[in-house]
């Protein structure tokens, strides 16, 4: 099964994030949209794992220790960049977050699971580009929102999800809860 270890958003949060989809969707033909409901802030893509290893993650991600945290949602960008657009990401403030990331990768290698090649860069997904890149149109559409705020809240949890991918689209399953603590 394909699994990642991912922080759930608040809806309040979620619904700000799916206003600004709403307004710029019409201006790209070229974006394939997160649903709002999938929106989600990915720690670790684990790949495709067996259940055995399905459970080893569970094991070591049950004995994680870190403290509660607040993550602010502000602004928007694109990777590569505004030049090359592929992904349009809403930006975090999140001090702890990166430091969270690198210890779960580091559990996760220990498993075997391969280590990520590129640094954490904490965004959360809004659209990919369903041809070779995304539109200028998009780009400059998204400017208004370059700081936008789109809510604070506190990371007290982060979760292991099975992804499905369906001809509708992909279909997330929660498999496990882990209290940070």
């Amino acid at each position: 099964m394909r699994a990642f270890i991912a922080i759930d958003l608040p809806d309040e949060v979620r619904e700000e994030l799916a206003i600004v989809q709403r307004e710029l969707q019409p201006v790209s033909n070229s974006a394939k949209w997160v649903a709002p409901p999938l929106i989600h802030l990915t720690l670790k893509f684990l790949g495709e794992i067996n259940e055995q290893l399905v459970e080893e993650v569970h094991q070591n991600m049950a004995g994680i220790s870190w403290k509660p945290f607040p993550i602010t949602v502000k602004g928007v960008g694109f990777f590569p960049g505004a030049r090359s657009p592929r992904i349009f990401w809403a930006g975090l403030i999140a001090p702890n977050l990166e430091t969270l990331a690198q210890r779960i990768n580091a559990r996760m290698e220990h498993l075997g699971i391969e280590n990520e090649r590129r640094r954490f860069r904490p965004h959360i997904t809004l659209a990919r580009a369903s041809k070779a890149r995304l539109e200028s149109s998009l780009v400059t559409a998204a400017t208004p929102f370059e700081e936008h705020d789109f809510g604070t809240f506190t990371v007290d949890r982060c979760y292991l999800y099975q992804s499905e991918t369906k001809p509708s689209g992909p279909i997330y399953t929660q498999l496990r809860e882990y209290m940070l603590s």
